[in-house]
């Protein structure tokens, strides 16, 4: 028993000097501690001079470029990369620094950051209900003198703000950040890209700000081909050096854009670097299309397509999305057997359900592309969806024809091969 009761006093006596110690290590309240860290991260933000630059990392992919003023009244006034009106045009909104488990930056009214978690597809292109998942309220994660590292409190979305200098805040305010939005001028799905003899296709998609290229030898398979990259105040830039035979491209700058050729020039290195529209890319693969139209037939499965045909530099062009209930295009190879005939079918998928669509004449494989034939309608087309309907049916049975770009496993981009200015990417139902 006594032994017992030294034990019980020992312990009281240690949780009484671990109490003091923390009375010495804390002098404040934890209020007042977590008001203090509002109190300076505010005067951080409002005080840098020039603004800050930022860098947004979407969890649904893609970086996005940013620019901030904050004031002392819970305004913000900003600028993003996500077009070419963001680009250029100053949008102020409010925000607010809040103690949300962790102190939090929360941008309280719509703004440019919000487009990015828009779960309207029309908005950013980005799936129903889920945007590109981003966010719009930020925990503060660490911080120096110059740079604040934040994460999303809802989608773990990262971004990074930097104080600017004052030479960036001026091309800021002038515009500059529109520089490299150029290449989006080029509406062919590849861009060929010249440096003195070297010459490798390029694809930018402005929605996942990716890269894919090719060369006479390159393979799309190989993951190290695809890029991610982010606009500059000069042009644009990628997060890891693309090495092509000696020359390595860790950003092209000095865009400028020749309506009458059609063609962005610009500086990798020093050197003078064309970027031209291109139809046919420097490899195509000419098994492709069959591989891509027996991966879904020999399965039963089919594909799909949230935006249906990019044409011209538009995305979703015939409006799908306009339907009400749409969900995605479907392809199904071998979908409908009609006696003897095995057809294939082709129509949206509206309020999640196939009620109509078009029946296609399997496709045959003529050189390195695949052409399909209309043969005539399944269910009733409402008069309201003719327009799209037609309009996508029309386009799939271009008689050109489609280079087929396997960019994963089970994914494929189905590029036309008339022009090379319109696309649509498949993504496998299984």
């Amino acid at each position: 028993m006594k032994k017992f009761l030294i034990i019980i006093v020992a312990a009281i006596g240690l949780f009484s000097a671990c109490k003091k110690d923390d009375q010495k290590v804390f002098d404040k309240s934890a209020d007042q501690r977590l008001n203090d860290a509002l109190a300076s991260y505010q005067t951080q933000l409002a005080g840098a001079q020039f603004g800050w630059k930022g860098l947004v990392y979407p969890k649904g992919g893609g970086i996005y470029t940013f620019y901030f003023k904050f004031n002392n009244s819970n305004r913000v006034q900003m600028l993003s990369s996500f077009d070419s009106a963001s680009a250029v045009t100053f949008k102020e909104s409010s925000y607010r620094l809040k103690a949300v488990q962790q102190p939090s930056l929360v941008f309280d009214t719509y703004s440019y950051i919000h487009v990015l978690s828009d779960p309207d597809p029309d908005v950013n292109n980005g799936p129903v209900g889920v945007g590109l998942g981003s966010d719009f309220e930020f925990y503060f994660d660490s911080t120096t003198n110059d740079t604040i590292n934040l994460v999303g409190r809802f989608n773990g979305s990262k971004a990074q703000l930097v104080k600017a200098t004052q030479a960036e805040a001026t091309a800021f305010s002038s515009g500059q950040l529109a520089s490299g939005l150029l290449l989006n001028k080029i509406q062919t799905y590849y861009k060929r890209l010249t440096v003195g003899s070297t010459a490798v296709d390029f694809n930018f998609d402005p929605s996942s700000r990716a890269v894919k290229l090719t060369d006479n030898t390159g393979n799309l398979l190989d993951s190290s081909k695809i890029y991610s990259y982010y606009l500059t105040l000069t042009g644009i830039a990628f997060t890891r050096p693309i090495v092509v035979g000696s020359l390595s491209i860790s950003a092209i700058d000095n865009l400028n854009y020749n309506a009458t050729s059609q063609t962005v020039t610009g500086r990798i290195n020093s050197q003078t670097a064309t970027i031209t529209q291109v139809a046919t890319p420097l490899r195509v693969d000419a098994t492709a299309p069959a591989r891509w139209w027996n991966f879904a037939a020999n399965r039963g499965s089919f594909y799909a397509s949230f935006n249906g045909f990019h044409v011209n530099g538009v995305e979703d062009a015939y409006k799908l999305h306009s339907i009400p209930g749409y969900s995605f295009l479907y392809f199904e190879p071998k979908a409908v057997p009609n006696g003897n005939i095995v057809l294939d079918f082709l129509g949206p998928v509206v309020n999640d359900s196939l009620n109509y669509g078009a029946a296609l004449r399997p496709p045959f494989f003529t050189g390195s592309v695949v052409v399909f034939q209309y043969l005539g309608d399944f269910g009733t087309i409402p008069s309201s969806h003719l327009p799209m309907y037609i309009s996508t049916i029309s386009k799939m049975i271009d008689g050109s024809g489609y280079y087929l770009i396997q960019t994963s496993a089970s994914t494929y981009d189905m590029v036309g091969a008339r022009d090379g200015k319109s696309w649509v990417r498949w993504i496998s139902g299984q």
